[in-house]
């Protein structure tokens, strides 16, 4: 009875706590990717999807369907819920959410719990009694009641979770469809030459996609000068075809690139 009532106490006590704090822990820690204010913001609910052990993978599978991350959230808690992580998704308008929780750490310790506690003894027996009038025998009973406490040992698990969430919105059609990064020093000192950028992931049915630009590709000319990041603008707003020249598995080849009307950035 002590257990079931210490019990109920504590769960108590815990739902107290969760229903006065109104924070989202997943938005206190959010932080978001750069240039994702031109994603397209969702009109439905987000959709949850599975995350996987690698979330290089899981960045290339969105870009290739089209969608970048509008950022992510990642902090320890002490529980495994993930709910306000939808609705954190909800709030950002993301088309996608990636969610993970995940023990970190356990540890299991004891609380004491004191409680009254009494014991009764009852002490029984016969007496004989000698006087000048002769010998008389009777019997006698009596009740003692001693008062303490006693120490009740509750098991208690406490566990820390590893939570992290990625939220994807629809990329806008413009461009080449190719998500960048910047080069490695190794690539820096191969090409010697820091005016060029690596071709990180390539969107499904981009232009890009459609003249054969690889991920791992390394760009390094446009129009045939050196790359700069204006030139590249400039070429992917024209209509007409343009040439680049990239670093193919240390490779070098030219292609010709075009960017359909539907694919031109819209001023």
């Amino acid at each position: 009875m002590t257990r079931m009532f210490v019990r109920t106490a504590i769960a108590a006590s815990l739902l107290v706590i969760g229903s006065t704090s109104r924070a989202n822990a997943w938005e206190d820690a959010f932080q978001r990717w750069p240039g994702s204010e031109t994603l397209i913001p969702s009109t439905v609910d987000p959709e949850v999807m599975p995350m996987s052990a690698d979330p290089e993978q899981d960045m290339e599978r969105m870009w290739r369907m089209g969608y970048a991350p509008y950022g992510y959230s990642a902090f320890e808690s002490g529980n495994g819920k993930t709910s306000d992580a939808v609705k954190f998704a909800r709030k950002l308008k993301a088309r996608y959410v990636f969610i993970n929780a995940a023990v970190t750490s356990s540890q299991t310790s004891s609380i004491p719990i004191r409680t009254p506690n009494s014991t009764t003894s009852i002490t029984t027996g016969t007496a004989n009694v000698m006087g000048s009038g002769g010998m008389a025998t009777g019997n006698y009973s009596g009740t003692t009641t001693t008062y303490g406490t006693q120490t009740t040992y509750i098991p208690v698990t406490v566990e820390r979770f590893g939570k992290i969430a990625a939220y994807f919105g629809e990329v806008p059609k413009y461009g080449a469809g190719i998500m960048p990064r910047e080069l490695t020093q190794e690539e820096v000192s191969r090409l010697e030459t820091r005016r060029a950028f690596a071709v990180r992931f390539v969107r499904d049915g981009s232009p890009a996609y459609y003249a054969d630009i690889l991920p791992g590709d390394l760009i390094t000319q446009v129009n045939g000068q050196p790359y700069d990041i204006s030139a590249w603008r400039e070429a992917t707003k024209s209509d007409r075809p343009f040439s680049i020249h990239i670093i193919r598995n240390g490779q070098p080849r030219d292609i010709t690139l075009t960017i359909p009307v539907e694919w031109r950035p819209k001023d």
